[in-house]
């Protein structure tokens, strides 16, 4: 490859990552090119990206910016999956995918809040809440007892008048 096309190439891809603090890089080799087409398709319904790149220019890239992937990440061709979502989301993504088409998509590391992530780690993403269900099961704890409370006062308020009204009621029939 030309020594320019290279530097081009480089550049598009630091801006590609430029900012991205959460991404995945996984295996697409092996895949057909129907199945390729699914996986981008359901990755960009899901706002994740999708970009194969060269791994001499990743590495390379990756290198510049501080946040070099182990050496065993790159021994096959790598797609960068990055996005509105976090690397949680995106490693869920890849595993429901997975499972979906009963084909491998081995996750060869990534990165979560700027740090490296070798495969074990990146994998151990998918098994790990996201963002999005870490807040669900957060405010779902907070609410929980806010909830009861509401409905025992509620409970108290319309339970005072019912009794109250009992008491004239049975009043009403000891006086006549």
């Amino acid at each position: 490859m030309a020594r320019r096309l290279k530097e081009l190439l480089s550049e598009d891809l630091n801006r590609c990552l430029e900012g991205v603090e959460d991404a995945i890089f996984v295996d697409f080799s092996g895949l057909s090119a129907t199945e390729d087409y699914s996986a981008r398709k359901e990755f960009r319904e899901a706002g994740i990206s999708v970009n194969v790149v060269k791994n001499s220019l990743l590495k390379r890239v990756l290198e510049e910016r501080g946040t070099p992937l182990p050496e065993e990440a790159y021994g096959c061709p790598l797609a960068l999956l990055s996005g509105e979502t976090d690397a949680i989301a995106a490693s869920k993504k890849v595993a429901e995918w997975r499972r979906s088409n009963k084909k491998k998509m081995p996750i060869k590391g990534g990165l979560l809040e700027g740090e490296v992530l070798g495969p074990e780690g990146a994998e151990q993403l998918t098994k790990m809440l996201s963002v999005q269900e870490t807040r669900q099961v957060l405010v779902s704890a907070v609410a929980g007892p806010l909830i009861a409370m509401v409905g025992i006062a509620q409970n108290l308020l319309t339970g005072v008048p019912g009794v109250v009204q009992a008491i004239v009621d049975k009043k009403k029939e000891e006086g006549e």
